[in-house]
């Protein structure tokens, strides 16, 4: 009745083994032995620090569709071959709450084909109350 556990515990250790073997595999596999197929030696930059212009083109629209740049008085065939002039510095443009939506959407229009689409709209803050 006791003649069977006297027989010691038997551990297999196939699973643990092939679960090992498989982790081995696994890390083997993906890991990368080729080394790089093009030796760049890269040169030392000279400057590190980029220097950007801080200019800022303010284009403003008042309530009768004239546009102006620095107090400036532009037509809206000079407003291309401006801004071809100018072509850094970021592009902002304030139009007045009563200008005509036609002279924002012309303007903004240029804007997209001489800035390729970046350009700043913004706004002031209401100060009458």
């Amino acid at each position: 009745m006791f003649d069977d556990l006297d027989e010691e515990p038997k551990v297999d250790l196939t699973p643990l083994i092939d679960v090992i073997f498989m982790l081995v595999i696994f890390f083997v596999m993906t890991m990368t032995f080729s080394r790089p197929v093009i030796d760049l030696t890269l040169p030392a930059a000279e400057n590190s620090l980029v220097q950007k212009s801080n200019q800022e083109l303010v284009l403003q629209v008042n309530e009768a569709g004239t546009i102006l740049c620095n107090d400036k008085a532009l037509s809206k065939e000079e407003l291309p071959a401006f801004l071809d002039e100018h072509p850094e510095g970021l592009l902002t443009l304030m139009i007045d709450e009563k200008a005509p939506f036609q002279s924002f959407v012309w303007i903004v229009d240029v804007a997209k084909v001489k800035r390729e689409g970046r350009f700043v709209i913004g706004t002031r803050k209401n100060t009458s109350g």
